[in-house]
Parts: structure tokens; C-alpha cells; sequence
């Protein structure tokens, strides 16, 4: 299916933030996207790519507004080091070259079969304010 390059007019980008995260285990840590949109239809959200990486995420709707957030987990091994990763990236390799400053999500609005994409300039960063367990 193709996706058209150009934003539907009925859903507008409120805000992008991303949360760095870290707990549970050693060397485990990860990033929390957190996206609101505004729309004037019904929209259904197709994907999230932040930062050059497919997020998976979960869609909430309250009113016209649209809350999408996905979590992006860097996995624990012993020939990586987490913090040589690029923002976004994944510990394991892809082969291939992904784009670090794309970041969209996909969309169609109701009984309709046609994807748009909203491009997202920049996430803001958000620091944590919940304490760690110890």
C-alpha cells in the first residue's frame, strides 16, 4: 500500500518527548516515546518510527486527542556496550543503515485504506522523576 507524502490536513504533531530509562538488570536500559496528536477523524495508527527505529507502541484516544507510546528496550549482552549505542538504536545488528533522524508515524483515517505520515522534527527530552527501586 502506498504511503502519501504529504500530511492529512485533519491530524496535526502536539508533542514528541522521549524518556531514557535504565533498572531491573545491569546494563539494561531503554527509551520511552511518547507522541500526541491531534484529529479531527477517526485516525488509526499504523507505525511509529523514532530515530531511525521501528517502535512498537500502544494507541490511546481520549476527545481529539491521540496518545501513542512505544518502548524501545536495548538488550543486556556482554558484546555490547550500551552506551556507545546511538540514541534509538538497537543492541543487535540489522545490516543495514538506518536513518537516526527519522521519525514519522504512519496512519489512515477511518474506511479508508490510504497511509499518511506526520513527520516528527524532534523529540524533547524528559527526565524520569520516579526514584529507582534499589
Amino acid at each position: 500500500m502506498p504511503v502519501s507524502n504529504f500530511q492529512d490536513k485533519s491530524v496535526s504533531l502536539l508533542s514528541a518527548e522521549r524518556t531514557v530509562w535504565s533498572g531491573g538488570r545491569a546494563g539494561v536500559k531503554g527509551i520511552i516515546y511518547t507522541v500526541k496528536l491531534s484529529a479531527k477523524n477517526n485516525v488509526i495508527v499504523k507505525n511509529l518510527m523514532a530515530e531511525g527505529s521501528k517502535v512498537p507502541f500502544s494507541q490511546n484516544t481520549s476527545g481529539n486527542v491521540i496518545v501513542i507510546q512505544g518502548n524501545l528496550q536495548y538488550k543486556n549482552s556482554h558484546d555490547v556496550n550500551v552506551e556507545d549505542l546511538p540514541v534509538g538504536g538497537s543492541a543487535e545488528s540489522t545490516g543495514k543503515k538506518a536513518n537516526l533522524k527519522e521519525s514519522w508515524v504512519e496512519y489512515t483515517l477511518k474506511n479508508s485504506n490510504k497511509s499518511y505520515r506526520i513527520s516528527i522534527p524532534k523529540f524533547s527530552s524528559v527526565e524520569t522523576k520516579e526514584e529507582l527501586a534499589p
